[in-house]
Order: structure tokens, then sequence, then C-alpha cells
């Protein structure tokens, strides 16, 4: 045994294993930059068990070796001190469409397979977001429970969405879901999904069978509700962990071929039925459109006799009316004449008065006239006419003969002579009778 104590201030020889300084020459090799990366490699090394950095879009909760576990959930360095470190996301998505997710998603599946109310089945399409909690207490308490991202979202968060599913499937029928349902099928299930399952009960249903049109009597799930009149919910696993719904969609629904056929079928059949009433309720308003039609042809024709009747009345009281006012206008025409003919029998009457009146005041004027002169204007006015014709006719005769023949017995111009000479006397004669007018 050897009693000789170890000396504690010896410096520890790093070099043990390693070539030496001489032997280093002697190999004639390049060891000093070899040296300088495996110093380089260490540091990384002990930088990576020491340091981490946190990305954008992720939370890292570290455990450090003493076991306390704390969460970076902002973007940066941290220090785990030789500790391990889990990485989440903050927001894990669920793609259930019909196509693969046009981005990186946390869960990608063709569709949630679910049976419905009557036994059929099918597959729900959509989208989906949750985001994790952001409080330290409840996000290690669900790294406690769950130990990594992948493990929260199928364990956690696939499992409540496809039970929300199939639970609100089984409360409608695979038609119902089909064709009046679907906004209801959603919101449903994003119910179930963020609050908790809906508490059911039973209900009697009266239904009747396909082949034999027979009643049967069918317990069916519906949703329970409490007194307020909303539904009640079972405990959210959601809710316990932290997580809240930030997105939820479906866009489309399968059913299987079976179903399909089936729901056609109704369909038809309901069509058939839908277009027989159509085709009753279209020939009852069609026989109503006749009455109707009827009654209104009635009605017209009833009023149209009336207006000729009025018509006809009316047409009556006119002529009647005329008749009445020409009779009227026949006394007043006749009753016109009357003293029209009055008035020129009034009027002859008093022509011949004053005719009569005139004569008189003329002869009376006359006999006046020749009272007072002998009738000397009158008697000058004849005798003056008298010889003015007799100068008229001798001025015409040839009193002396353009040809002469022989000898005559009497002298042509002696005949002239002689009624000169009468006229002559004749005048004055008559310038001496006694030009008075003798009286009556």
């Amino acid at each position: 045994m050897n009693d000789e104590q170890p000396n504690t201030n010896r410096k520890p020889n790093f070099n043990v294993g390693l070539p030496s300084i001489n032997q280093e020459h002697k190999m004639n090799l390049p060891m000093k930059p070899i040296s300088y990366l495996a110093i380089g490699i260490a540091a990384l090394v002990v930088v990576n068990l020491n340091f981490g950095i946190n990305d954008a879009g992720e939370r890292t909760v570290i455990q450090y070796p003493w076991g306390t576990l704390v969460t970076k959930f902002t973007p940066g360095i941290y220090a785990k001190f030789f500790g391990s470190t889990e990485v989440y996301r903050d927001v894990i998505t669920f793609d259930f469409d019909k196509q693969d997710a046009s981005g990186e998603a946390s869960l990608n599946f063709a569709g949630i397979n679910v049976r419905y109310q009557d036994g059929g089945t099918g597959k729900v399409f959509g989208k989906a977001r949750f985001a994790m909690p952001n409080t330290e207490d409840v996000m290690i308490k669900l790294h406690k429970d769950f130990r990594s991202n992948d493990a929260v979202a199928y364990k956690l968060i696939k499992t409540v969405v496809e039970e929300s599913m199939n639970l609100t499937a089984g409360l409608m029928s695979s038609e119902e879901a089909y064709a009046e349902k679907r906004g209801i099928f959603t919101q449903w299930s994003e119910e179930q999904v963020s609050l908790g399952k809906f508490f059911t009960e039973l209900k009697s249903v009266e239904e009747k069978r396909e082949a034999t049109n027979e009643p049967v009597v069918r317990n069916i799930p519906v949703i329970k509700y409490g007194t307020d009149g909303l539904p009640l919910h079972h405990n959210s696993d959601f809710k316990a962990y932290g997580i809240t719904v930030s997105g939820f969609q479906i866009t489309d629904w399968d059913f299987e071929q079976k179903t399909l056929e089936q729901i056609s079928r109704k369909r038809e059949a309901t069509m058939g039925i839908i277009t027989a009433k159509a085709d009753a309720e279209r020939a009852r308003q069609e026989a109503l459109t006749a009455e109707e039609q009827g009654k209104k042809n009635v009605m017209v024709d009833k009023y149209a006799k009336e207006q000729e009747k009025v018509q006809a009345v009316v047409d009556a009281e006119k002529n009647k009316e005329v008749a009445v006012t020409k009779a009227m206008q026949g006394v007043l025409v006749a009753e016109q004449g009357k003293l029209e003919a009055e008035q020129k029998r009034l009027a002859a009457v008093a022509y011949k008065q004053e005719q009569i009146m005139r004569g008189e005041g003329d002869g009376e004027y006359k006999r006046l006239v020749m009272s007072a002169d002998g009738a000397l204007t009158a008697k000058l006015e004849a005798w003056q006419a008298v010889h003015i014709r007799y100068a008229e006719a001798i001025e015409k005769q040839k009193w002396v003969p353009e040809i002469q023949m022989g000898q005559t017995s009497q002298n042509a111009g002696s005949a002239a002579n002689d009624l000169i000479e009468m006229l002559k006397a004749q005048t004055a004669k008559e310038l001496k009778l006694d030009m008075n007018v003798k009286g009556n």
C-alpha cells in the first residue's frame, strides 16, 4: 500500500491520450488547427446544452436538471443550463378537408368518418384551428399530461373533434344532414368542440315503415336543455387545458352510396307528391278561376243589360223631353205667328188708314192748290206736254217734197202753214181762256 498522498494541487493533464509535442514534431502533422476545431466543437456543444432559441409561432417548455419547469413564450434566446426542452406550436391546425393542406398542418386527414342516427355512414370535411394556452401554469400542466406537441394534436385535439363530429351526426339522420340541417351540423359541432359534449336524453318518436307504412315507435337521442333554455354540456377537455377554437368550418359532406340512393328515392317520391299537390292545387285554382270568371261574365251581362235599360230609360226621357220641348216650341211658334198676324193686321189697318189719310190729304191739298190758282199749274203742264208732242210730230214731217214731178194742184207748203196758223189761233184762244177751276 502506498501511503503517499495524491497531490491535489497538481494540474490535470488534459493531454492524456494525445500525442506529445515531440511526437507531433516527429509525426510532422499540423495538429494546431485540429485543436482549435475541437475546442470550437466543444464550445458549441456547451452552448447548445445551455442555450436555445425560441422561434416565432412557437413556445418552449424547459425542464432544468434540478426539476423546475418554465415556458418561453416569446421569440429569442433562453438559457436551459443542460436541461431538456420541448417545442410546442402556438396554433395547432387540423385539416380534414378533401384536398391536402396548402401549408404545413399539425393534423392532415382526408375527412372524418361519422355515423348518423339512422345508421348511415359518411365523411365530414373541413378545417379547424386551435390556440394553445397563454399562461405558464396551464401550459406546464398540458406538457406534463401529453409531453409533446404531436401528443396534444393526436391524443387531445383529434380525439375531441372526431367525438364531437360523431355525437353531432347521432343527433340527426343522413337525410337531415344531407338536406336541411347542414348549418345546424356545423353549429352543433363547433359548440361541442369548444364547450364540451352535449348532455342527451332519449325521446320516443313515431315513424312509419317504408315497406308496410305501419307506425313504429323509436327512441332517438336529443339534446338536453337547462332551465335557462340553453344546451347542457359535459366538462370540456379544451377548457381544462386552456385550448380555444380560433377557427372552425365544415366545407363538405360525403355519404355512402346506399344513403344517397335512399335520399334520391325519397326525393323523387317527395317531388312526385309535390308535383301531384301542385297539379291538384293548379286544377283547384283553375276551377275557382273558371267559377269566378263565370260569375264575372254573369255580372258583366247583368250590368250590360242594366246599362241598356238605364240607357233606354234615359233615351225615353230624352225623347219625351224633346217632344215636350218641340210641342212647347210649336205652341210658342203658333202664339208667335198669331202675334205676328195680329201685328200684320194692325199694320195693314194702320197702312190702310195711312193711305186713306194720305189720299185724302193729297186730294185736299190738290183741291186747295187748284182752288188757289185755278189749276193753272196743271193746265200749263198739260198744255206744254201737248204742244211738245205736236212739235215733235211736226218736226218729223217733210213739209217740202224732195222730188216733185209734174204739177200739183196744191202747194205742199200751204198745209204746214195752215197747221201753224191753226195752232196759233188755238194757242191764242187758249191763252185767252179762263183758267180758273170751278168749284164742286
